[in-house]
């Protein structure tokens, strides 16, 4: 390899990652919010992956009963909203041993497709001005997958109200199977 091919490559490696970069700083703020009906909620902030597009949960958990009323589960929604901007780009192994889903405290759950066998999950997505919940289904290997439906989504402005928000993730929390 000539001089000039190792320039041009590492100028185009580095072109590649500001592009990244800035993509990945145009994405959404995230919160998952996951539902059992003994447990209640827990909602959890996202980050993103420096060097990569993943999606890191990121501690606190922040928690609610299952009584909770859709004002004050919006609240803990735009809550997780605010720290998920905040935190925005993590090391992984910032967050390595942080296992949410340990912290349910019922049995048989001893990694995340158990978890994800007995919770159910809404995302939500905050870019610019639009607010985007959407039901999570299972796939048979323990994780969560976009809808392919319609139906599974909701589109707010992102100005909405707390209560606008909480209504909007239970009525996509009814219509999910558990």
């Amino acid at each position: 390899m000539t001089g000039k091919q190792s320039k041009c490559q590492t100028l185009l490696h580095d072109i590649k990652s500001k592009v990244l970069r800035r993509i990945r700083r145009l994405r959404e703020d995230r919160v998952e919010v996951y539902y059992h009906p003994k447990q209640g909620y827990l909602i959890i902030a996202n980050a993103v992956q420096k060097d990569s597009a993943a999606w890191l949960s990121v501690p606190p958990v922040e928690t609610a009963a299952a009584k909770t009323d859709a004002g004050q589960l919006g609240a803990k929604i735009r809550e997780g909203l605010r720290r998920s901007k905040k935190a925005g780009f993590m090391d992984r192994k910032d967050v390595e041993g942080f296992k949410f889903w340990q912290m349910t405290g019922l049995k048989g759950i001893d990694g995340f497709r158990s978890f994800s066998k007995r919770f159910q999950c809404v995302t939500l997505f905050r870019k610019g001005k639009a607010l985007t919940l959407e039901a999570m289904v299972r796939d048979p290997y323990g994780a969560y997958a976009f809808p392919k439906d319609e139906e599974s989504r909701i589109i707010l402005p992102s100005s909405a109200s707390e209560e606008t928000i909480g209504q909007a993730v239970l009525k996509l929390l009814r219509q999910t199977p558990e």
